[in-house]
């Protein structure tokens, strides 16, 4: 039976908006239960009672204030991580667990849904190198972070990133560099919806890991959060609904020598070497150039599995031949509230309330050819 407190916590607890939390991450074939809002209850009740409330499980991902499933401010401490400094108060009651990883292994994160149509946007990677070789408590804000891969808008098949996670069952694969020093980082992976004009959306998770590399130099260019995206970033300057989007720029610094890039920037195309970031203005805490050259050639498109259901029915979506069917959650019952108390309602309705008539119609275009390629003939 629930204590009264555990009702209380329930009562306040608003519904949750439906963009998506980590279910689980994989690194080298290894899988890593992630933070999520279930999580974020038993610890919230078990520091409200130590004596009889449940000890969390050790998770794999940073616990985050950003289980209401909304964005992080680029100019907030949020966009580094996703609000760890709000909650890191509960690793005194299980700390983040730290994944063991190997130079080039390949990286799989399963999202526990996202909106299958209206949030088109890339994808992104970076790390950042822990003092001490320990990343336990760290503030993200301090750390030099680097870019590892960005993944573009391709022009060939007209698709975004985030298309792409959709078609995969809402998993995404990339992969580890192969030329870092050993030692502790945080690894990043972040979604970008840019839906709505000149105000993308930035959705970012961490995780903690412990790299064993042959390397012996860390990449020069660097940026620190918040700074490392601007206002003149090509996603603040422009729209995707307007705009060439060959001539699309991924926001923020470049990716280092070591990283990679997919898609299509600047009317080439990633694989055959061409990468850069559009920089933001004081974002680069280096004095390296901006552009970088990719040394890898692998796509980060995932092999195609089922989505992790967390109390909501799965929607299968069929994208066509040649795709997989998408896995999208139903947006679940579960209640919850963030670690911060103030936290803003993202409904399309408002997101679309301040577009104007022409974006709309774009919008609507792009919305028609998903159900076309969902339903063809």
């Amino acid at each position: 039976m629930l204590s009264s407190l555990a009702l209380a916590l329930l009562a306040a607890a608003p519904l949750v908006a439906a963009h998506g939390q980590v279910s689980w991450v994989s690194v080298g074939g290894q899988q890593y239960p992630a933070w999520t809002l279930d999580d974020y209850y038993t610890a919230l009740y078990r520091e409200q009672d130590p004596v009889y409330g449940q000890i969390p499980e050790t998770k794999y991902t940073r616990k985050t204030e950003k289980l209401d499933l909304g964005w992080a401010d680029i100019t907030s401490n949020n966009i580094a991580t996703g609000g760890y400094d709000v909650c890191s108060r509960f690793d005194d009651i299980s700390p983040v667990g730290t994944i063991n990883a190997n130079a080039g292994d390949e990286v799989v994160v399963q999202w526990d849904q996202w909106p299958t149509t209206g949030h088109p946007g890339p994808i992104g990677e970076m790390m950042a190198k822990c003092p001490n070789d320990n990343c336990s408590k760290v503030d993200a804000t301090t750390l030099d972070w680097f870019s590892i891969a960005q993944h573009n808008y391709n022009a060939h098949t007209k698709q975004w990133p985030t298309d792409v996670l959709g078609a995969n069952g809402l998993q995404w694969t990339f992969k580890l560099p192969t030329n870092l020093p050993s030692g502790a980082y945080l690894l990043r992976h972040e979604l970008i919806a840019l839906h709505e004009e000149y105000k993308p959306q930035h959705y970012p998770i961490a995780m903690e890991i412990k790299l064993s590399s042959s390397g012996s130099n860390l990449p020069s260019l660097t940026c620190k959060f918040p700074g490392c995206f601007g206002s003149s970033d090509w996603e603040e300057q422009h729209n995707i609904w307007d705009d060439d989007l060959t001539l699309w720029q991924f926001p923020g610094i470049g990716v280092y020598s070591g990283g990679y890039t997919t898609g299509v920037v600047n009317g080439a195309s990633a694989s055959s070497g061409s990468s850069s970031g559009s920089n933001s203005s004081g974002s680069s805490s280096s004095a390296g150039s901006s552009s970088a050259e990719s040394s890898q050639a692998s796509t980060a498109s995932a092999s195609p599995t089922s989505t992790q259901s967390s109390g909501g029915a799965s929607v299968g979506v069929s994208l066509g031949a040649g795709s997989t069917s998408l896995g999208a959650q139903a947006a679940t019952s579960t209640s919850g509230k963030t670690c911060k108390k103030n936290r803003k309602r993202n409904t399309v309705a408002k997101r679309s309330a301040g577009m104007p008539k022409r974006h709309l119609h774009r919008q609507a275009a792009y919305l028609q050819a998903k159900r076309a390629q969902a339903h063809p003939g």
